[in-house]
């Protein structure tokens, strides 16, 4: 009776409440993620559903037990343990960059001059050769075209220029990295946690990796940390006015950093209000700056595009998740499909046959590429009303295309996400892409020269062929998903522990990481600023002051 009334004690503790909710969570998307990874489909038929429903019981019980027991040991521990103090010491930011700097050389000296991939070789280039900008943010092209430009016009070598891009890179992020670690020794006055923030971007590969490369996601990240900690200040503490210039400027230069972030901003405008409706004082300062930091963005943001003679492009309108429904329809369904529907894919999506056979289940680039967007631009009614049509009567098919393309962000054993190609390297499938992109020929070239070769092909073998997943229990560091896990983990808890302010600084965060969802494919650098964030929640999770335990 003592083991049945305790059990009945736990299941009403309200803490207990948000750790079933969130393992529950876990424990479906793991059941869903790997019936679309073994057969494609999520639920075949009612006894599927069945035994997947009871699948996702027996887990969420196993993982529920051991979260509460570990817990409760961590608790028991934590008693036994004295608080430390850490003595601060002014500048002491600078020790935190010189370690990182340090570490991240080898691997510097591995990929010499940079990492050229993604998106910043196809920037430069176009630039360069024919003033186009395509879908990519003007502030991050220019910072890689000047580089570029330098090296190739006065140092008579573009490889330089890209060196000295790299160095800029890897300061600019050391930099940020040790101002985090900087805010979580203040916020925790704890060295094991400041120790593990300064191991982590040290030395986790990505961090290393990702310094030196050209994707705009890396200078977004920066951008991303340093708002995150100032609008946490603004929030905790009395702001000056210089302090509210210097927030909203580096807020400006986020959303400058890459073009979709400011619907993250104007989503989470929204939800803000929501969360600090009856805080006044709170709700007014957050919505100021709000509002002023994305009326200054398109401000700045359409002076730019004029000065480029560019349109201004911020449509949000997404036609990758009905490509890919179409996709896998075409391709698994022919036989079901009716004559009309045929003919109505055809002109929405330029050729029926081929929209089935260019599908594929991880990534929507070549099912987008055969959208016919003229043609439903100008029938968006009638284009959304068959779509419609098409869900409700293949409404599984639909769905498990969706949660294919995007399975990398919520499942935490996905190796779709790591299977993502370039067309210059259309033979390497990996997590990511660690080789030199050709800009030009000749003079115009940026030549790879590695000084530690050893350490490139390292690098490589783990993230271009993949080799980080033989690495036992770990390689889950490297799983996109991991971060998902832990954002929602942060969010629940502090929503837990009633703390607006923390709260709010999740809320952001887990809106960029849904926006993530309208991309074309799962992959590692859409989920980079999430990643670099992580230190950050575990510091505002860990309170400065003595914790009282039960």
């Amino acid at each position: 009776m003592k083991v049945i009334k305790k059990i009945l004690e736990i299941i009403k503790d309200r803490k207990y409440k948000y750790i079933s909710f969130f393992w529950t969570i876990i424990s479906i998307q793991f059941v869903i993620g790997n019936n679309l990874e073994k057969r494609g489909e999520s639920i075949t038929d009612f006894t599927d559903l069945l035994i997947s429903i009871l699948k996702v019981i027996i887990l969420s019980i196993i993982f529920i037990a051991l979260h509460y027991s570990i817990t409760k040991l961590l608790n028991i521990i934590k008693l036994k343990q004295r608080e430390e103090k850490i003595v601060k010491v002014e500048h002491r930011w600078l020790i935190y960059f010189s370690i990182i700097i340090i570490c991240w050389i080898p691997t510097l000296l591995a990929f010499y001059p940079c990492i050229i991939s993604y998106d910043g070789g196809y920037q430069i280039r176009d630039f360069i050769f024919s003033q186009e900008l395509r879908h990519h943010p003007i502030l991050v092209t220019v910072l890689y075209t000047s580089f570029y430009n330098l090296g190739l016009n006065f140092l008579e070598s573009p490889t330089l220029g890209m060196f000295l891009f790299s160095i800029f890179q890897m300061c600019f992020m050391a930099t940020i990295f040790s101002y985090s670690v900087k805010f979580i020794e203040e916020e925790t006055d704890k060295k094991w946690v400041r120790n593990i923030a300064i191991i982590f971007y040290a030395i986790f590969p990505y961090n290393q990796l990702f310094s030196m490369m050209t994707t705009k996601d890396v200078l977004f990240a920066g951008f991303a940390i340093i708002f995150i900690i100032n609008f946490y200040k603004m929030l905790k503490y009395k702001y000056k006015f210089h302090e509210y210039i210097y927030m909203i400027l580096m807020a400006v230069l986020m959303l400058l950093s890459r073009n979709n972030v400011v619907l993250t901003m104007k989503v989470s405008l929204v939800l803000m209000i929501l969360i600090f409706i009856k805080d006044k004082y709170k709700l007014l300062k957050t919505v100021s700056v709000f509002l002023i930091v994305i009326i200054i963005y398109q401000l700045i943001n359409g002076l730019l595009y004029s000065s480029v003679k560019e349109k201004n492009n911020e449509s949000f309108l997404r036609t990758s998740v009905f490509s890919q429904a179409c996709g896998k329809l075409v391709k698994e369904k022919e036989q079901e499909i009716t004559k009309e529907e045929k003919e109505k894919i055809d002109f929405y999506f330029y050729n029926y046959e081929k929209l089935g056979r260019v599908y594929k289940a991880n990534i929507a680039d070549p099912t987008v590429k055969m959208t016919n967007n003229s043609n439903i631009n100008e029938n968006k009614q009638e284009f959304f009303y068959f779509m419609l049509k098409l869900f409700k009567k293949y409404p599984i098919t639909f769905i498990d295309s969706y949660l294919n393309t995007t399975r990398g962000y919520w499942y935490i054993q996905d190796e779709s996400f790591s299977k993502i190609w370039n067309n210059q390297k259309p033979d390497i499938m990996g997590a990511l892409e660690l080789y030199c992109f050709a800009v030009g020929k000749g003079k115009l070239a940026v030549k790879s020269d590695s000084k530690i070769p050893a350490l490139q092909k390292f690098y490589q073998n783990m993230f271009c062929k993949n080799e980080y997943r033989k690495i036992p229990i770990l390689y889950i560091a490297f799983q996109p998903a991991f971060y998902f896990y832990i954002l929602i983990a942060y969010l629940l808890y502090e929503i837990y522990k009633k703390d607006k302010m923390k709260i709010a600084v999740g809320t952001f965060l887990f809106v960029f990481f849904a926006s993530c969802y309208l991309a074309n494919c799962s992959i590692v650098r859409y989920m980079y600023p999430i990643i670099v964030c992580m230190p950050i929640l575990l510091g505002l999770v860990i309170e400065k002051e003595s914790v009282k335990y039960e």
